[in-house]
């Protein structure tokens, strides 16, 4: 059975979803809908059916399975494909890391939809760098290629995709961060996600802003 993802045409709360299957090339499906009364539509069809059952997206589907929450539906895939961790240590400290990319994501998102958002820029950069500063510290006492784990596992495919959408508003935010610039290397060199970066499956916007 393939997976169905339904979302709207960005990257989004889904990206890192869609990052580990490409990257371990797992079929899926993407269901794009359009923001505006296609989604209205959408959404009302799903709550009645149950396609959508918190009348919101992302959805993950797998048979009869609608999965919806970004964590959820990366943590029923880490599992599902043995991308959660070597052991439980490793499994905890990727759920931790993760909830990080999530943190570090909401800090994003709050600023991009911000009407002055432009004026705010410094201290968006001051406030992600004291994120990036505790997981840089944090993969140096690890000595790992990845956050927590010798492979990439699903908080990996998170923290790429805040990495690069947060690199997209300030370029060098990185070169500090010596750790992070190396693992932010390491994902975007990974010959499926170039083929995937390189595809018409691939959604440039993060979200639907002008300049994000």
């Amino acid at each position: 059975m393939t997976y169905t993802i339904t979302y709207f045409p960005i990257r989004g709360r889904v990206e890192h979803a869609r990052l580990l299957l490409e990257d371990n090339k797992i079929p899926y499906k993407s269901q794009v809908v359009q923001f505006g009364d296609e989604w209205s539509s959408f959404k009302k069809k799903g709550l009645d059916s149950g396609e959508l059952p918190f009348g919101q997206v992302p959805v993950l589907h797998d048979d009869k399975l609608h999965l919806a929450q970004s964590g959820a539906i990366a943590r029923y895939l880490a599992r599902k494909h043995n991308k959660y961790g070597a052991n439980e240590e490793e499994m905890a400290l990727n759920d931790m890391m993760f909830d990080m990319g999530i943190d570090i994501q909401n800090i994003y998102v709050k600023f991009i939809f911000d009407e002055s958002h432009k004026q705010k820029k410094e201290e968006f950069v001051k406030e992600v760098k004291g994120k990036l500063d505790l997981v840089e510290k944090f993969m140096k006492r690890q000595g790992k290629p990845y956050l927590a784990s010798s492979e990439p596992t699903f908080a990996d495919y998170l923290m790429f995709e805040v990495l690069d959408v947060i690199k997209r508003q300030q370029d060098d935010i990185l070169k500090e961060f010596s750790h992070l610039d190396s693992f932010y290397d390491k994902m975007k060199s990974r010959p499926n996600i170039i083929a995937y970066r390189q595809s018409d499956r691939f959604f440039e916007k993060p979200v639907p802003v002008e300049d994000a």
